[in-house]
């Protein structure tokens, strides 16, 4: 049981960070929401509805003299992709149906239980209905990408 809880924390750690990345990069080619709607994002609103201020949800550095870096969003983001890299670690070594697809139906169920219920039932975003078209295309294959790639370094990893 230790090993397995010591490839969690590792898989978890590494996949996550570079799934992170790679979601990143998939919302810089097909943003998922609006500038407007992007404003105070997903992470940043749900913070707020948590209580933690506007001023706490929108701190950043500033990097190359003008580029914004809302770094709460990004620990958001990214201990989000640890938690589920570890988790998709963790049931793996238990029953290997969470693999299916290579972690691709991983994506998509995380995608489904986040984008289409728990956070529009929080009223965190819009409800599918309200959701433009875009969102979901980008949300949906940009999960796709985000299990698989998380996946592929869990092989890497530990086989």
């Amino acid at each position: 049981m230790s090993h397995i809880i010591g490839d969690t924390v590792f898989v978890g750690i590494i996949a996550g960070l570079l799934s992170g990345m790679v979601k990143i990069g998939w919302e810089a080619i097909l943003p998922p929401r609006s500038q407007a709607r992007d404003e105070t994002n997903p992470p940043q609103q749900l913070l707020q509805q948590l209580g933690f201020s506007r001023a706490f949800t929108h701190a950043y550095w500033t990097y190359a003299t003008d580029q914004r870096i809302y770094f709460v969003a990004l620990f958001m983001h990214f201990g989000f992709s640890i938690t589920f890299a570890a988790l998709f670690t963790f049931l793996q070594a238990f029953n290997h149906v969470v693999t299916i697809g290579q972690g691709t139906v991983y994506g998509i169920v995380v995608w489904f239980i986040f984008h289409i219920v728990l956070l529009p039932l929080l009223k965190t975003i819009p409800s599918p209905a309200k959701q433009p078209f875009a969102e979901h295309f980008s949300e949906f294959f940009g999960h796709i990408v985000w299990g698989w790639s998380i996946y592929l370094v869990m092989v890497a990893l530990i086989g």
